[in-house]
């Protein structure tokens, strides 16, 4: 591990603050969550701040150069290594809704990834994954993966315009996407269906 560079007021108020936030709710805020937790005017005043620390060597981007994957370098002041990634709006566990991009980012412990250059998050909306453990309000981690194989959770796109989070079986003349809740019935795909990826891992935000 190595000491952190000499950092602004605010620099350092913004790593205080991650560190404090994963301390007290297990999981790692969003920039949204930053900005209105340190009074900041926007995610946007949050972003320059990680670039500035992007620049000093705490924080890595990607190939892209922008604040959209950023891996914080451990050292001896910040906790095991997180990565930020988009979060792309909402994604339904029950009737399909409308696929909705909202243009921010949140941070999540490193070792739920495994290709951050594929990987985003979604928050789920709805009630019908309940069974495998999957509630409204939950974050999950998705990472890119048109091919999936039997029994995966995916995020499905249906008439190229409406995400659903279900599970995945390929039969005999149809696909299968497969709530889990025993109260509702699965969907049934005669034909080409556009996957935008599978589920890596569930974050579950706890209320105070």
């Amino acid at each position: 591990m190595t000491s952190l560079p000499p950092l602004t007021k605010k620099q350092r108020e913004v790593l205080n603050f991650i560190e404090q936030f994963v301390q007290e709710n297990g999981y790692t805020p969003s920039y949204r969550e930053i900005a209105k937790g340190l009074g900041l005017s926007s995610p946007s005043t949050v972003y320059e701040h990680v670039q500035a620390l992007c620049e000093k060597g705490v924080i890595n981007t990607g190939d892209d150069g922008c604040a959209r994957t950023i891996e914080l370098v451990e050292s001896e002041e910040l906790s095991p290594m997180s990565i930020m990634l988009p979060l792309a709006g909402l994604i339904t566990a029950g009737e399909p809704i409308e696929a909705v991009e909202e243009n921010e980012a949140m941070a999540i412990p490193a070792n739920f990834v495994v290709d951050a250059e594929n990987s985003y998050v979604l928050q789920v909306k709805g009630r019908s994954m309940i069974e495998d453990g999957i509630f409204d309000g939950d974050f999950v981690i998705i990472e890119r993966n048109p091919s999936p194989r039997n029994g995966d959770i995916v995020v499905a796109l249906l008439d190229n315009q409406y995400a659903t989070l279900k599970r995945f079986y390929r039969e005999a003349n149809h696909i299968r996407l497969q709530p889990a809740n025993s109260t509702m019935q699965p969907i049934i795909i005669k034909g080409d269906l556009n996957i935008q990826g599978i589920v890596r891992a569930v974050i579950r935000k706890f209320s105070h």
